[in-house]
């Protein structure tokens, strides 16, 4: 749930057509302790149950409600509500069907709910609720929630994989935003498109031993920097798309340069979400103060660390009922 133009990364993130932001280490829809956790919640409500899910994306949590309420013959009002511009029906392969009756709210800003007092039976979250201005997102989910009402939340913490892969990530994001890679790059597509030319023309080779041994000196600081960060798959994502480009040079070199200026937009994109998220963690502090918060206001709290496997914690679990 970020604000304003701070969203538009996550837009574009979400219009590529991505389920959730864990897709590259979970495929498909979320699964194990997560998908315990959230059918838990959703199997709790009865039919005709509001459900409105925070900073929801490509939707995979209303999917996960929507299959359970299938499975016990009860239908679920299912609303998703994002701060960046969703629109999981066109985004996803067949999202027209897979979404048909779901409302979403793109650019809805998780403190200004458009639902009226007391009228959502579960407000839930993940990976989205800790993105908003805590305090003002907490007083609406607290405002919509129905007397009988739920919250539930999944929150990135600050001692979870998640935390210490991102942590990796941005110093593999900052090294290729430092380095002259994709420039160097772009300066070889052309001169691999003449070599592929005057191979095919018998004419004589033309120059660029220059650019060629440029590019090689910033991969080869690349390929350094790989090993010396295993688990920033994004250094190995940008060394993957610029050997598409360079390939693709010889017959298409502007849709390689094309291919190039995109990986250099993806890689601000990619280190202003991770900033974000970083700054999105909670501590255990930060966690019991919500429970205070929650338990003030007459609701019974339980919460507990959320590991996808054991010793691997994800973040933190949270769910408060009231009456």
């Amino acid at each position: 749930m970020i604000p304003d133009e701070a969203a538009d990364p996550w837009s574009r993130l979400w219009q590529a057509g991505v389920l959730h932001s864990c897709a590259t280490g979970i495929q498909g829809n979320y699964d194990g302790p997560i998908r315990a956790f959230w059918e838990r919640q959703f199997d709790a409500l009865g039919d005709g149950a509001r459900v409105v899910d925070l900073g929801t994306g490509n939707g995979p949590l209303l999917l996960l409600a929507r299959g359970r309420a299938q499975a016990r013959g009860v239908a679920l009002e299912l609303h998703g509500v994002d701060t960046a511009d969703i629109d999981p029906p066109r985004a996803l392969a067949d999202g027209a069907r897979l979404f048909a009756g779901v409302r979403f709210h793109p650019r809805t800003s998780a403190c200004a709910l458009p639902f009226g007092d007391g009228t959502v039976d579960l407000v839930c979250s993940q990976f989205g609720f800790e993105y908003a201005p805590r305090e003002a997102a907490l007083a609406e989910m607290l405002r919509v929630a129905a007397p009988r009402g739920r919250i539930a939340l999944v929150v990135h913490s600050d001692d979870s994989v998640i935390a210490r892969v991102s942590a990796q990530q941005r110093q593999g994001c900052a090294f290729l935003r430092a380095s002259p890679v994709v420039e160097r790059a772009r300066a070889l597509v052309p001169v691999l498109h003449r070599a592929a030319r005057a191979r095919h023309t018998g004419a004589p080779a033309p120059q660029g031993e220059a650019e060629r041994l440029a590019f090689n000196r910033a991969a080869q600081a690349l390929m350094d920097m790989i090993e010396a960060l295993p688990e920033a798959q994004v250094l190995r994502s940008a060394a993957t798309q610029i050997r598409n480009a360079l390939e693709a040079a010889a017959q298409v070199p502007v849709q390689a340069d094309a291919m190039l200026a995109r990986l250099h937009r993806h890689l601000a994109d990619e280190d202003l979400r991770l900033r974000q998220q970083q700054d999105a963690q909670l501590s255990a502090a930060d966690l019991e103060a919500l429970a205070v918060r929650l338990r003030a206001h007459g609701y019974a709290v339980r919460h507990a660390p959320l590991e996808q496997r054991p010793g691997a914690k994800i973040g933190w679990a949270l769910e408060a009922v009231r009456g």
